[in-house]
């Protein structure tokens, strides 16, 4: 199969994916895992440090990773699609869970 090409020529949209939905998707990640975790959301607990160093690695990734898009639209609706998702599990796993 062969893919398209990576451009430049939208990079604006790309980067402001990886900034709005980006650090979306980063949070609800931290919420998924602060839950299934257990943490109380104290700062001064270990889990709740490590949860806050998470988020920032994670939206680095993401920042660095959205240029593989193939155009900024793709990337706006990949990246938030995938927030909204994480975030309803979160939605559930807060009911679910005591």
């Amino acid at each position: 199969m062969k893919g398209a090409r990576l451009d430049n020529r939208q990079w604006v949209a790309k980067l402001a994916a990886g900034i709005v939905p980006g650090c979306a998707l980063a949070l609800a990640v931290m919420a998924v895992v602060g839950a299934l975790c257990h943490t109380t959301g104290s700062p001064m607990t270990l889990s709740a440090q490590l949860l806050l160093w998470l988020a920032g690695l994670l939206w680095a990734v993401i920042l660095s990773g959205c240029f593989l898009f193939r155009s900024g639209g793709w990337a706006w609706g990949v990246l938030g699609g995938g927030a909204v998702a994480v975030w309803l599990l979160f939605a559930v796993l807060k009911s679910v869970l005591p």
